[in-house]
């Protein structure tokens, strides 16, 4: 945990004070301070925290709209701090999941725990959107290769396992990638048939 860099805002100027100190003593980085939520938000977006740190209540724009904007624009994870009288905010469904909120009043044990399990689940989540991602660029590739062989198959009469391979073998020689030589063939049918 240590240098994780943290944008804080809070509302109460002593509160943050104490909490920037509890958070250097274990290591971490307060890049920036905020008492309202325009500034905030305009910290995040330029100084790219790994953790966003906001009171519920900030001025301008409060701590569950910058959570839900952090999490749109994939960010940081956030920690909204609300006070006790807040327990609606605990089991509202509608808050995005990457939300986490923390009851005032705040102890140290429960501000580390937060932090932990906040970075560990947003590390986990964008590691998760990323295999999804390569996911569907595999599937968009097995397509193209699939009409691609669909093409050649017909053009030259011959069979699945021949259309494949001379697939691979143009890809070998011409050092270019299946799915961009898919894309080609695709590409050449289609002007062919325009002609």
């Amino acid at each position: 945990m240590v240098g994780v860099r943290i944008c804080l805002a809070l509302c109460q100027i002593e509160e943050m004070r104490k909490i920037k100190l509890f958070l250097a003593n274990y290591g971490f980085s307060v890049i920036s301070e905020s008492t309202d939520g325009s500034s905030v938000l305009r910290h995040i977006r330029t100084l790219n925290p790994d953790l966003i740190v906001v009171d519920s209540e900030l001025p301008g724009i409060n701590g569950i709209r910058i959570a839900e904007i952090a999490e749109e624009d994939d960010i940081a994870p956030v920690i909204v701090i609300t006070n006790s009288t807040k327990d609606s905010l605990w089991i509202d469904l509608e808050h995005p999941r990457g939300i986490v909120f923390l009851q005032r009043p705040i102890t140290k044990s429960a501000l580390l725990q937060t932090i932990q399990l906040s970075l560990l689940n947003y590390r986990r989540i964008k590691e998760l959107k990323e295999e999804v991602k390569k996911l569907k660029e595999t599937l968009e590739a097995r397509k193209l290769i699939e009409e691609a062989k669909g093409i050649l198959m017909k053009k030259n009469d011959i069979s699945e396992g021949e259309a494949y391979r001379l697939m691979q073998k143009q890809s070998m020689d011409r050092g270019i990638p299946m799915r961009e030589l898919a894309n080609a063939i695709i590409l050449a049918n289609r002007m062919e048939l325009l002609d």
